[in-house]
C-alpha cells in the first residue's frame, strides 16, 4: 500500500487596513436589505404542530411559498390566526 501524503492548507492571503476598513464600514451588522419575510417574532414559549398532508398537497404547497418567497411555516401561522379570528367570531354568536 502506497504512503499517501497531505499538504497543508493554503494560508489566507493578509487583507490591507483599507480593505479591513471598507469591512468594518460595510460588514455585517449594517446590511441595508430588507430581511426575508419569515417566522414571526414569538411572544413566548412555542409548541410544536405535526400535520399529515397528501404529498400532492405538501408539494403544491411548498412550490406556492417558494414561488412568492415567502416560508411555509409563516403562512401557516398566519392561516391559523386568520381561522382563529373566524372560530372565535362564530362562538360568540
Amino acid at each position: 500500500m502506497s504512503k499517501k501524503t497531505f499538504a497543508t492548507a493554503p494560508k489566507p492571503k493578509s487583507l490591507s487596513p483599507e480593505a479591513l476598513d471598507r469591512y468594518v464600514q460595510g460588514g455585517a451588522g449594517h446590511d441595508t436589505a430588507k430581511p426575508k419575510q419569515g417566522r414571526p417574532k414569538e411572544d413566548g414559549p412555542t409548541k410544536r404542530l405535526s400535520l399529515d398532508l397528501p404529498a400532492d398537497l405538501h408539494r403544491r404547497f411548498k412550490t406556492a411559498c417558494s414561488a412568492t418567497d415567502r416560508k411555509m411555516a409563516a403562512e401557516l401561522i398566519a392561516f391559523v390566526e386568520r381561522r382563529i379570528s373566524e372560530l372565535e367570531a362564530e362562538a360568540i354568536k
